[in-house]
């Protein structure tokens, strides 16, 4: 156990684990993602689907059908109803569903087979500028507002055109109107009255104003003289008059004190001008203050430098650094350009270019030379695209890197060589032939043109060839101990995070809720893992600090699990991989705030695996070893190998494990628990045992009416928290199961608590004064139950099955020492009345609390058994009376024996608890398909008729047991008149008929004194069915009114008149008849209950029967013309027959006799507050503003999303609020203080917003950029998540940057590069071919004209000017030289 282990050598750890399990299926090729894998599925044969190709694919699954039948393992499948998969364009649209397909009604704005086509007219609102919209036969037509014209009113009219300003004035063009800007001397609408400069009488000293143009000029007295003013040019012209008036020629008067009197002298202090006159100004550029090249401007008592741009100040003397905000991103170098030291040696520096700079970016960033203040600058943010050239060979494809790329090869066919390189331009041979082991995957390499392969290991292998297991099992308590010595930090060889610290990684399985998995260090400073009621708990201690991470699991489900806990800069880290935890894990950590940073001591050399020493074990939440496998050992980033553990030591190589659990040991009966090495059964109750094969004993109660009870000495007192559970079986719904009694002078004692049933029910009592308590659920129905009765104090909870109630309070009582407990009833002659008498039935495993109460004495040493002291009359089992002893099943029925009940068997013709009612129907008598009905004493054969004019008769023949009193009848017809029921008996007589479509009757009886006649008030003749029912308001009166009921609602009723029974319809020969002018259906006719057949049935048993006379000819079943055939309603609507007429049952939003008319849904004017628009079958309110809902009658809330700050009171109205403020704030949603701050004194805007003071105090006014009250917040850019197609989006200053996948670009990857590269058009390739040849074409033919010229001149006359011309020139051409210029030329 002492023994110090060496590390192994480092093995190599697989790099990527995705595709290695090799997860897809049924032939599937598997590739690699960055994050996760992709199985693309095959597409041959038999077809699959889902993540791993293991599902048969569905065409269903992909397709909008509602209700769809695929063949699975195809594509083929196919939509029910057309309509269901809902072809046409929502959201208006109706689909009809037809024989052979469905067509589409579209709403306004919408064509097209599918409604998809926009069809522009009004309802789009193309008008644009406030035009109105108009609809043409063709089309819509816009009536543009003023100042707009154009086919939608989007060319604003130029009122500028026409000139109208005058007198040189500007002419500024707005919306239907223009403003003239006049020059100054002009005024007016269009600057067409020139202004009388004269008016305000500008001359002095009487003399005389003269109006000129723009000015006025004043012809002095004798004696005076002055200055002509000088135009009004502009504001600040006018301001530089005055004060050349005022101060250049402000003179002291020495005779007169006015304007510019004779004898004068003049004072230029302080004025900028110097002379006798002051007339000479001073020039303050002569001293050259202004720097950096700058231009310097005379002004009067003093001077201005205009600077060029990149430098400020007063004298220009500061250069601007434009490099301070670090504009350049990506890494690249700001470079100033009025920094010399940035250029080369002869470069002479321009103040007029030295504004700006330039960004020397890193490889794979465009470059940007210049960038001037004001200019929209490239920041090196534009990513170069590498992969534009398409350098992919071979179907690779190119993901774009900075200043790089990297081609991503296509997954090799089976039986092929698959494509590598950098380009994908090499087959890839490495892995012919390899060597991988243990189901490792084989990954061809290439480096320096040598062809290799790499072994990509599975869980639980290592080495060059995957072929050393690195899985140990421990299956017996103990540990293992180690020596890992501490090292310089070495490369981390694991796929998770590099830390620099101390660190363990395993996988691991087990079954068991709490061990200490890895111990490290000795009782001062250790670092453990350990499994804590089924989650992962790691600590760091020393004395020091303390770091604890914990993940609450569960993690033993006998599953593995990865596991990776290391410390990293003072920081604990638990990384967990496996089921419940995403792609990327389950990371808890612990960073020690306010702890010093954890340090290692030198006992960190000693490693536990599985354990630890006794006191080191102490330390630990768990304080158990673990039980379990372990594969992938490393510590500090070194494998630890098995096969170089001590083999003295507590390990087996490999993880064999028992599932104790499958098939369940526990018989169904309870919860199996694994153990690792063994299992435990927590039986559910009443099993108990070691796989829950025994189940406790049942009692029966007063069997066979007997009188039962067992009574139990309390050993322990259970206090005032204690339950009572049993499972009961009974019938009966009375009687006492469990009762207290506290000994006292009477020999009954004093009773304090009861449970007992009544009406099937629990009741529960504790004082015999108290109200009793009731459950509500019905617990006496034969079958075997759990009941629970808890009390915590007062409160009582009732359990059944598995639900709880609580069921009310009670005064408290307290179980004590040397109580008595009475089960199942009382003792002979003790009244039990009051609890509902004894109880009759079985209880099994009776408990008070954990004890059981046992009548036999049956007791085990890990329980607490209660032994019956007294008991009677119980049986052991649950049996149930002998209930068929007395033979309670008459007509031959067989008695079967249920649990205190029976059942009977009957015959066929019988029915009944005891078989006592005989069944007529089992024996099919009716013919010709009709209707059997079970009477009390026989059965009816029900039958619809059809009449055309073709009366029946009856005759009750005195067989009536009953008078008459009543009429029923079912019918459909069309006849305004018809008489239905026709009888009379000397003075008596009975008549019902339709008058005027509605019912009528008429009776008169011996008892009346004059007839009686009711007419209805509703129609019946309407071609639907209509139920009728004429009777007595009181039928055990002698006489009384008459009632008309409609399908049951009373239609009307003869109020005073009255009538008597109709029993003369009794009589020996009295006829009754039916339908004697009668066209329509007849059903169900009963007259005083009887029923009047259409098909004469002799053999009907019941005494009681109308009879047919003679032997008509009954046309069965109801029958009319088939109106319906030819589906004569339209849109939907469902046709419905209404005898010899049809009727439609329109869809929503149609009406009409065929259903063909729009229903203008906005005729109710739905909308409360708001615009109601009508579409095909539904309408839409839109809402004025501040109301909200389907039909705007909703007013919206503003005050909800709590609009005042500062605890202000916010008061709703529509479409607004106010908020009452506090004292101390103020402004419409409270939100500026008061008083209200100033700037400079108050408030401080940031990142250079300018501060202006408002009516609410103090406001930030923002650069571009950033936000908030004082403009604290730079604005991210990205959070509206600009980048298309997956891109990363970057938060830049006032901007961002978009990176794109592979195959896209753009500034927010919104361009496709592949379909670019795919969809170059024929034209481009096309023109530039005819282009090259027009150009060939035309420089042939130049030739051959110069050729042909040529040849002419050849053959011309001989000139000797022009030969003596060309021949100066050419001998002057080699004496002169040719000028620098031509030079260049």
């Amino acid at each position: 156990p002492n023994q110090t282990l060496k590390p192994a050598p480092l093995f190599p750890i697989p790099a990527a684990e995705k595709c290695l399990s090799a997860p897809c299926q049924n032939g599937a090729t598997c590739v690699d993602t960055m994050d996760d894998y992709a199985c693309i599925c095959a597409r041959e044969g038999v077809i699959y689907m889902g993540k791993n190709c293991d599902e048969l694919y569905d065409g269903c699954f992909f397709v909008p059908c509602l209700e769809c039948t695929s063949t699975p393992g195809t594509m083929e499948y196919q939509c029910v109803d057309d309509c269901l998969s809902n072809p046409c364009s929502e959201p208006h649209s109706l689909c009809v569903d037809q024989l052979h397909g469905y067509f589409c009604r579209c709403p306004a704005g919408y064509g097209g087979q599918e409604c998809n086509t926009r069809v522009t007219d009004c309802i789009d609102k193309p008008c644009m500028n406030n035009g109105t919209c108009v609809l043409q036969p063709n089309g819509f037509e816009c009536h543009c507002a003023p100042g707009f014209k154009g086919m939608t009113c989007e060319e604003d009219v130029n009122e500028c055109l026409s000139e109208p300003c005058q007198n040189g004035a500007i002419c500024i063009d707005g919306v239907a109107e223009y403003h003239c800007f006049c020059v100054p001397g002009f005024q007016g609408h269009n600057c067409e009255i020139d202004i009388n400069e004269c008016a305000s009488q500008p001359c002095e000293n009487n003399a005389t104003c003269i109006n000129e143009k723009d000015h006025y000029e004043c012809e002095c007295m004798v004696g005076f003289t002055g200055k002509v003013p000088l135009p009004h040019t502009s504001v600040s012209t006018v301001l530089v008059n005055m004060f050349f008036r005022v101060v250049f020629f402000s003179c002291y008067s020495v005779v007169f004190n006015m304007l510019c009197t004779i004898n004068y002298e003049c004072n230029c202090s302080n004025t900028g001008f110097e002379g006798k006159n002051c007339e000479v100004d001073i020039a303050e550029c002569a001293s050259d203050p202004c720097q950096h090249g700058a231009t310097c401007l005379e002004e009067v008592k003093g001077y201005m430098c205009l600077c060029w741009p990149g430098y400020e100040g007063p004298n220009c003397e500061v250069d601007i650094d434009e490099c301070a905000k670090q504009p350049c991103q990506n890494g690249g170098k700001c470079l100033e350009r009025s920094d010399p030291s940035h250029w080369e040696l002869d470069w002479e520096l321009s103040f007029a270019e030295a504004a700006g700079y330039t960004c020397q970016c890193q490889g794979g960033f465009t470059d940007v030379f210049l960038c001037f203040p004001g200019e929209n600058c490239e920041l090196c943010e534009l990513n170069i695209d590498e992969c534009e050239s398409q350098p992919c060979q071979n179907g690779g494809w190119c993901e774009d890197g900075r200043a790089s790329y990297i081609c991503h090869c296509p997954e090799a066919p089976p039986g092929q060589l698959p494509w590598g390189g950098d380009d994908c331009e090499v087959k890839l041979y490495g892995c012919v032939g390899h060597e991988c082991q243990n189901g490792a995957s084989c990954l061809p390499t290439l480096q320096d043109g040598r062809h290799s392969y790499t072994c990509l290991c599975p869980y639980g292998f290592y080495d060059e060839q995957c072929s050393t297991r690195t899985t140990f099992s421990l299956s017996t308590p103990g540990f293992i101990h180690i020596q890992v010595p501490l090292k310089e930090k070495v490369r981390r060889e694991v796929e998770h995070r590099v830390h620099h610290g101390l660190g363990l990684q395993l996988r691991f399985r087990t079954t068991l809720p709490s061990m200490l998995i890895f111990y490290r260090g000795d009782l001062d400073t250790y670092f453990l893992l350990e499994i804590v009621n089924g989650g992962l708990h790691a600590t760091a201690f020393s004395e020091e600090s303390e770091l604890d991470v914990t993940f609450p699991g569960p993690v033993n489900d006998g599953d593995w699990r990865n596991v990776h806990v290391f410390l990293d800069n003072g920081v604990l880290f638990l990384l967990l991989k496996g089921p419940n935890c995403d792609k990327d894990g389950c990371t808890v950590t612990d960073v020690g705030d306010g702890e010093p940073p954890f340090q290692p001591s030198t006992a960190f050399i000693n490693v536990y695996i599985g354990g630890a020493p006794k006191e080191l074990l102490e330390l630990s939440l768990s304080r158990a070893g673990f039980l379990g496998c372990i594969e992938d050992l490393i510590i500090d980033s070194k494998p630890i190998l098995p096969q170089a553990l001590p083999e003295e030591q507590y390990f087996e190589l490999g993880c064999s494990k028992t599932e104790w659990c499958k098939p369940d040991p526990c018989n169904g009966h309870g919860h199996c628990v694994d153990l690792w090495t063994d299992y435990q059964c927590d039986c559910t109750r009443p099993f108990h045992g070691d796989s829950c094969s025994e189940e406790y004993f049942s009692w029966t109660y007063s069997h066979e009416e007997t009188v039962s009870f067992s009574s139990y000495d309390i050993k322990d007192s259970h206090g005032s928290n204690f339950s009572v559970s049993f499972f009961l079986k009974s019938v009966k719904p009375d009687g006492l199961i469990f009762q207290l009694r506290r000994p006292s002078a009477g020999d009954e004692g004093e009773v304090y608590f009861s449970i007992y049933l009544r009406t099937g029910r629990v009741f529960v009592s504790s004082l015999p004064d108290s109200f009793p308590l009731t459950a509500p659920v019905f617990v006496t129905n034969g079958q075997k139950q759990f009941l629970s009765v808890e009390v915590k104090h007062t409160s009582v909870i009732f359990d059944h099955a598995g639900l709880n109630f609580g069921i009310g309070e009670i005064p408290e009582v307290t179980v004590l020492g040397g109580d008595k407990a009475y089960v199942g009833g009382l003792p002979e002659g003790w009244d039990s009345d009051r609890w509902g008498g004894h109880f009759k039935g079985c209880l099994q495993d009776v408990r008070l609390d954990s004890a059981h109460l046992d009548p036999t004495g049956w007791s085990r040493s890990d329980e607490i058994v209660y032994v019956s002291n007294e008991s009677g009359n119980w049986t052991e089992g649950c049996i149930s009376d002998d209930t068929c002893k007395t033979q309670p099943c008459q007509n031959g029925g067989e008695c079967s024996i249920t649990f205190n009940d029976f059942i009977c068997s009957c015959q066929e013709e019988y029915t009944g608890k005891t078989c006592q009612t005989r069944v007529w129907c089992v024996s099919n008598p009716c013919i010709h398909g009709g209707v059997c009905v079970d009477l009390p004493d026989g059965y009816e054969c029900l039958h619809n008729a059809t009449f055309q004019g073709n009366p029946v008769q009856y005759s009750a023949g005195g067989s009536l047991a009953e008078p008459v009193s009543n009429i029923y009848m079912e019918l459909r017809t069309r006849s305004e008149n018809a008489v239905l029921l026709r009888a009379s008996w000397g003075s008596n007589l009975l008549m019902v008929g339709i008058l005027d479509f509605s019912v009528w009757v008429e009776i008169q009886t011996d008892s009346s004194m004059k007839a009686l006649t009711l007419k209805g008030i509703r129609p019946v003749a309407d071609g639907r069915w209509q139920r009728i029912n004429i009777s007595m308001a009181d039928w055990r009166r002698k006489a009384s009114p008459w009632i008309i009921t409609l399908n049951g609602v009373t239609d009307v009723t003869s109020k005073q008149d009255r009538a008597g029974s109709l029993s003369f319809l009794n009589k020996k020969g009295a006829m009754l008849t039916v339908a004697d002018s009668f066209t329509g259906c007849l059903g169900a006719v009963r007259l005083g209950g009887v029923y009047l057949p259409f098909v004469d049935d002799h053999k009907a048993p019941q005494p009681s029967q109308f009879h047919l006379l003679g032997k008509p000819k009954v046309h069965l079943g109801c029958s009319s013309a088939p109106v319906c055939e030819s589906g004569p309603c339209l849109n939907g609507a469902t046709c419905e027959d209404l005898f010899n007429k049809f009727g439609c049952v329109c869809d929503t939003g149609w009406e009409g006799e065929r259903c063909e008319m729009d229903t203008d849904d906005c005729a109710s004017q739905p909308c409360v507050y708001g615009s109601c628009k009508d579409y095909l079958g539904s309408f839409e309110c839109h809402c004025d503003p501040g109301y909200a809902g389907t039909l705007c009658d909703e007013d919206i809330d503003e005050c909800e999303l709590s609009p005042c700050e500062h605890g202000g009171t916010c008061l709703d109205g529509v479409n607004m609020y106010t908020c009452l403020c506090p004292k101390d704030y103020s402004g419409p949603r409270c939100q500026w203080d008061y008083p209200p701050l100033q700037c400079k004194t108050d408030v401080q805007c940031e990142n250079d917003g300018i501060c202006r003071d408002g009516l609410w105090g103090a406001n930030c006014t923002c650069m571009a950029g950033f936000t908030g009250s004082r403009c604290e917040t730079e604005i991210d850019e990205c959070n509206s998540n600009p980048c298309q197609n997956g891109g990363s989006c970057l938060d830049r200053f006032n901007m961002f940057v978009c990176e794109c996948p592979p195959g896209y670009s753009g500034p927010v990857c919104d361009v496709n590069k592949e379909a670019n590269k795919q969809g170059v058009s024929w034209l481009m390739v096309v023109i530039p071919l005819l282009c090259l040849c027009v150009v060939v074409l035309i420089i042939g033919l130049t030739f051959m004209l110069l050729t042909a010229r040529k040849k002419r001149q050849s053959e011309g006359a001989y000139s000797p000017s022009a030969q003596e011309l060309a021949g100066a020139r050419l001998e002057m051409d080699s004496m002169l030289k040719v000028p620098p210029e031509e030079r260049l030329i």
